[in-house]
């Protein structure tokens, strides 16, 4: 049995951030408060820095020194980069702003946009990036819109300059 001043580790670490990312999902904490408590857990020294984070959460989210570690198991394969939701959020979120600017060039701004829809999809289902997701999806759908109007009236549109 771990008591209060007993040092921690890095499995004991994940297991509280287990619970806190469930008392997330079931709004228990907002998002700011969970990035907030999920820094003084990955910093914890001590199981009372650990037990501290979750003391105020309903029973089945806290932590207590004694309680297994979670049913954790590292991955068997490291995660492949073009899968990490957060880092396809990012991507989607520069190519939606790189597509507003682009989309007055000739409408190529529109494939940048599409491809900035594209990547939002796997942040959308994820809570902590949910944001830089939707930002992403919005503008880059604002993107094709944008390039879209810019092609067709150069398509549309006709000559200023006169025939002769």
């Amino acid at each position: 049995m771990m008591r209060m001043n007993e040092r921690v580790g890095t499995a004991q670490r994940q297991t509280v951030l287990e619970l806190l990312t469930r008392a997330l999902e079931q709004g228990y904490i907002d998002l700011p408060e969970y990035e907030r408590r999920m820094i003084v857990v990955q910093s914890a020294k001590f199981a009372a820095d650990l037990a501290q984070q979750t003391a105020d959460l309903p029973q089945p989210f806290q932590w207590h020194p004694g309680q297994a570690v979670a049913h954790l198991t590292p991955p068997q394969h490291p995660p492949q980069p073009g899968r990490d939701p957060r880092l396809m959020s990012i991507i989607s979120l520069v190519l939606g702003i790189v597509a507003l600017p682009s989309s007055i060039c000739f409408g190529i701004g529109a494939l940048p946009a599409a491809a900035a829809i594209v990547l939002s999809r796997p942040g959308l289902r994820t809570q902590p990036t949910n944001r830089m997701a939707v930002a992403g999806l919005i503008l880059g759908i604002i993107g094709v819109v944008a390039g879209l109007m810019f092609f067709a009236l150069l398509v549309l549109v006709p000559d200023p300059s006169p025939s002769n």
